[in-house]
């Protein structure tokens, strides 16, 4: 044809163009012809040439096939004869021919140079060459494919081997909007896709995807919000990732195990993998967070004592043991209960054996401030008589644990509950002083107003450390009973679960520093006052003129009782721990119509109350309150701590909760009674008259 040009004669397989002398006809030779469609898929025609590479590719494989089938059929005369014989060295076997990458498809894709960065483009020399795993994730995720071959920056990966989420957000703009491929190449790009899809379906929760669970889910499964938990996860580097489950797995199990309490069965279903799976994940998190993340953030040595009087201490707890010239250090202690089985070993079930619980357990002690942030966590401890919280505190003093004597000094101030008796004699010869609620003296009902206004003053910092052990306890793992086989464990669990608290919760008590002192130095001046209505009832023998105390009813109007605010009702009690009783207790009387209100005609602005304990069915308490029209001036009761004037016991707050506020809302709530869907063994069963056998017809 005319203006044509010359014809082109492209190798059949590399596609290349071929010169004359270059050309190797491929439909002549039978066996090449069979080779290219027996492992290409190529139909040879006519007029298909082959260049000289590819064909001398061919012939090279099929000689090193046949020897090799030669050999093996025709052993050397050498082989058998002489035991020093060595073969001759095989020539290194050349690389698979691969087809001609002719397949285009829409697929953007980056990474075309070995020796700069596919994500920031900055040049080497320290870059990794991304994995295989991680390539074929992103490009499920973001339809991006990375090529075979390429080279990041270390920092663009997590410690699982993938690509961040930032460098996710970065890797953009594609080197080709296109991408060829080769048969190969597509089997494995399917293969591959499959599997990761496969994966994806099967997992029930997925903390690898942080975009597969709300916040609300994280809070509810680990007890960490999502950026607490990526925050967390930077501590557990260590753990190598399988393909099975990657290091955010491992600490997803073990901050499930512990919030839930979920047996490792249930554990295996939710997330999709084996028993022995969840307990070696939990093993390797257990053991990364001991030591990447705990000794940072727990231990007397993690923190200084001068951060922790100026950051983690009350202004009420200085103001009311302590000074702001030289302010000491002030710490609760208080052990808490690890419930664990019963042990086939007797000599260990006597000692784990604990008589106040009566039941098997364990004994962690907890050292915490006056905000509720906790400086250590020493033990578990046994919890025998030898091992009770003295024992327990000398065994720590005396061992110098933790480098704590270290951290002491002297006039600094240790808050404990009675069971520490023992050991104060040995805290203030060290030159420690300790503050312990008073011990009622044997043979006597109630305390004085000193000891009881003195007691609360300590209980008023000391409920802290209780708080803090119920916070603990929120991982239901630790409420549970653990199984003896977890007992070497335990301990480890349980300052996990404090560093946790210390590091992402909120300190237990937020008080202003105004307020603190304000509330301190009037606990202080209250410690100091009599009980003026105690001394009254004692001298007019109130409580034993029966016949002049007229009797109310609940409804019945105190039309001279003050109104009183929830602020009021707080500033009498100087706490919220009464007002929580006083609902319940008016709920009973109310409900079972014997809240018995006296008034004494004789004696104006005096009323009396009957109350019910709620511990014993037999024991009634007699309390008298004073008041005037404006406001309430003081109280008195005959239960063991009724006698303080620093608040009010749960019987007055009770009362005045009643008459100055709850009996003016339309409507009072209480905690439901739920004896009715119960069976009552002390009521008699009404029997039918009647032998069962009808009378007979007429």
């Amino acid at each position: 044809m005319p203006g044509a040009g010359p014809k082109s004669y492209p190798c059949i397989l590399c596609n290349k163009r071929t010169k004359p002398g270059d050309r190797r006809p491929v439909s002549s030779n039978r066996k090449y012809t069979d080779f290219l469609k027996k492992n290409y898929l190529v139909e040879v025609t006519l007029d298909d040439v082959s260049c000289s590479k590819c064909y001398r590719k061919y012939t090279r494989s099929v000689s090193l096939s046949d020897n090799s089938n030669i050999s093996s059929q025709f052993p050397s005369q050498h082989e058998g004869q002489d035991p020093t014989y060595q073969p001759p060295k095989k020539r290194k076997t050349m690389q698979t021919l691969q087809s001609p990458k002719n397949i285009i498809l829409p697929i953007a894709a980056s990474g075309n140079s070995h020796s700069t960065c596919v994500v920031c483009k900055r040049r080497g020399p320290k870059l990794v060459t991304v994995s295989l795993e991680s390539r074929y994730r992103l490009f499920v995720e973001k339809g991006h494919l990375i090529i075979s071959g390429t080279r990041c920056c270390p920092n663009h990966l997590n410690s699982d081997g993938y690509f961040s989420t930032e460098a996710k957000g970065v890797i953009k703009d594609a080197d080709n909007a296109k991408s060829c491929f080769n048969r190969t190449e597509i089997f494995s790009l399917i293969d591959n896709v499959r599997a990761i899809a496969i994966r994806n379906e099967q997992k029930r929760i997925d903390f690898d995807d942080p975009n597969s669970l709300t916040d609300g889910d994280y809070v509810s499964l680990t007890g960490l919000s999502k950026n607490d938990f990526e925050d967390l996860s930077q501590y557990i580097s260590t753990v190598k990732s399988s393909k099975n489950r990657t290091s955010r797995t491992c600490l997803s199990v073990l901050l499930v195990k512990l919030r839930t309490g979920l047996s490792n069965r249930l554990m295996s279903t939710m997330f999709n993998i084996g028993k022995s799976a969840i307990r070696r994940a939990i093993h390797s998190a257990r053991e990364a967070l001991c030591v990447n993340f705990v000794p940072k953030f727990l231990g007397f040595q993690h923190i200084s004592r001068e951060k922790v009087i100026s950051k983690h201490t009350r202004p009420l707890a200085q103001e009311l043991f302590g000074n702001f010239s030289n302010p000491p250090a002030i710490l609760v202690i208080d052990g808490t209960y690890i419930y664990i089985q019963k042990s086939g070993n007797f000599q260990f079930q006597r000692r784990s054996y604990n008589t106040y619980k009566n039941r098997p357990l364990v004994k962690p002690m907890v050292y915490v401030t006056t905000t509720g942030y906790i400086v250590s966590v020493m033990g578990p401890y046994l919890s025998d008589s030898k091992n009770n919280d003295a024992g327990i505190i000398k065994h720590a003093v005396q061992g110098n644990m933790e480098n704590m004597m270290n951290w002491l000094t002297e006039e600094d101030i240790i808050v404990v509950d009675r069971g520490f008796r023992d050991a104060v004699e040995m805290l203030q010869d060290l030159g420690i002083k300790s503050e312990m609620p008073v011990f009622l003296p044997k043979g006597q009902k109630q305390y004085t107003t000193v000891e009881a206004n003195t007691s609360r003053l300590v209980t008023k910092v000391r409920w802290v450390v209780e708080s803090v052990n119920g916070r603990i306890k929120q991982w239901k793992y630790l409420s549970n009973i653990v199984p003896n086989t977890q007992i070497p464990y335990i301990g480890d669990f349980v300052r996990i679960v404090a560093a946790l608290c210390n590091k992402y919760r909120p300190p237990l008590n937020s008080a202003d520093h105004d307020a603190d002192q304000i509330l301190a130095a009037k606990m202080r001046v209250l410690a100091k006052d009599k009980n003026s209505l105690q001394e009254r009832v004692r001298e007019e023998s109130l409580d034993r003129r029966t016949a002049s105390w007229k009797r109310l009813e609940a409804d019945d109007a105190v039309v001279d009782f003050p109104s009183l605010s929830e602020d009021d009702l707080r500033n009498i009690t100087l706490g919220v721990y009464q007002l929580k009783m006083a609902r319940s207790y008016t709920h009973e009387h109310l409900e079972n119509g014997d809240y018995t209100l006296m008034v004494d005609e004789s004696i104006s602005g005096i009323i009396r109350v009957s109350i019910q304990s709620r511990h014993i069915s037999a024991k009634k308490y007699l309390l008298w309150v004073e008041y005037d029209q404006v406001l309430v001036k003081s109280w008195y009761c005959q239960c063991r701590a009724g006698s303080r004037v620093v608040g009010a016991c749960a019987h007055v707050s009770s009362v005045l909760w009643y008459l100055g506020y709850a009996r003016h809302l339309d409507k009072i709530s209480g905690v439901r009674n739920w004896t009715e869907f119960l069976a009552d063994a002390a009521v008699p069963v009404l029997m039918d008259d009647s032998d069962g056998e009808s009378e007979p017809e007429e």
